[in-house]
């Protein structure tokens, strides 16, 4: 059974992986703290844009209902990147 997502929600959600993957390697490996700290601005970006877009997709699901279950699926998807966000914020902090 293939899940259904919104394309530009997957692109959104793997962006925010991959900018924490790269906060996460760029601690172990210390490299530039200037390269660290500029993910960690856009990581904190993310959250604001994050939160944005569940709105966003909260709203569409009563808006578009022939697309329901694909905004739902994208809703539930973006759900998953606060515990990764939270997760760096406290293994930064404990650096």
């Amino acid at each position: 059974m293939k899940s259904k997502y919104n394309n530009i929600a997957l692109i959104y959600f793997s962006a925010s992986w991959l900018i924490g993957i790269l906060i996460i390697a760029g601690m172990i490996f210390k490299i530039s703290d200037d390269i660290v700290v500029t993910l960690i601005f856009l990581s904190a970006m993310n959250l604001i844009i994050n939160l944005f877009s569940m709105i966003l997709l909260f709203a569409f699901i009563f808006i578009f209902p022939e697309n329901r279950v694909q905004f739902k699926n994208s809703l539930v998807l973006m759900m998953f990147n606060f515990p990764i966000i939270f997760f760096l914020y406290v293994a930064i902090s404990l650096t």
